[in-house]
């Protein structure tokens, strides 16, 4: 048990172990570092108490007798999964979670080996590369011609003005930047600068994920 915990200790991945009543035993200086509770206040509770994890939809993963725990009990492998922890301060943050099933001595018996570490930049990646596949493939199935800016000044995101909302319609309909130029009668740098003015104030990076944003937040929509 000495050995499992002292090399648990240097990794660089959080590392909790339970045992099968789900109670900690274990919590290592990574996992303090990435959720912020020390092991005096974690050790001897219930991991479902301290990590409250969900998944995407928000259901509970992190319960009691989780299917986390009843797979790894019966010495089955458990794939790696995300869920959506909370820290010592209230913030919820992705972890990403592998698990090992170490048979130890009698009277420990079986204890479940957590490694995580931070995900939630990778998570938040993820998603908004979902959202922005799901903008593009609306845009496909859409009639462009008759999509339009759908909220009024007031909700029509980050301070963009009048004619960036107008701009930002266009780009919706898979106009270029010639195309804009034309269709609002001004030059074509006019035209770029609007559109670079648009990408600034979404903070994002590029036209598909300022048509994203603008499906995702209700900024266009179909008459």
């Amino acid at each position: 048990m000495e050995s499992l915990y002292h090399a648990l200790a240097g990794a660089a991945d959080g590392a909790f172990v339970i045992d099968e009543e789900q109670r900690i035993v274990f919590w290592n200086q990574a996992a303090q570092e990435i959720l912020g509770y020390s092991a005096e206040e974690v050790v001897g509770r219930a991991c479902y108490e301290i990590l409250g994890g969900r998944d995407e939809r928000g259901q509970m993963v992190c319960r009691h007798h989780c299917y986390v725990v009843a797979t790894a009990v019966t010495g089955s492998p458990v794939a790696n999964y995300d869920t959506y922890a909370r820290t010592r301060s209230g913030e919820m943050r992705w972890v990403n979670v592998s698990v090992l099933n170490f048979s130890a001595p009698e009277p420990a018996g079986s204890l479940i080996v957590h490694l995580f570490r931070d995900a939630t930049q990778h998570k938040q990646e993820e998603q908004f590369a979902r959202r922005v596949l799901d903008a593009v493939q609306r845009l496909g199935q859409t009639d462009l011609s008759a999509v339009v800016i759908a909220a009024p000044a007031s909700s029509s995101g980050p301070g963009l003005t009048g004619r960036e909302r107008e701009v930002l319609s266009l780009l919706a309909q898979g106009l270029s930047t010639s195309d804009i130029a034309g269709s609002l009668s001004i030059s074509l740098a006019t035209a770029r600068n609007h559109i670079q003015n648009v990408l600034h104030k979404l903070q994002v990076h590029s036209r598909v994920e300022a048509v994203a944003y603008a499906f995702e937040y209700g900024l266009v929509h179909r008459e």
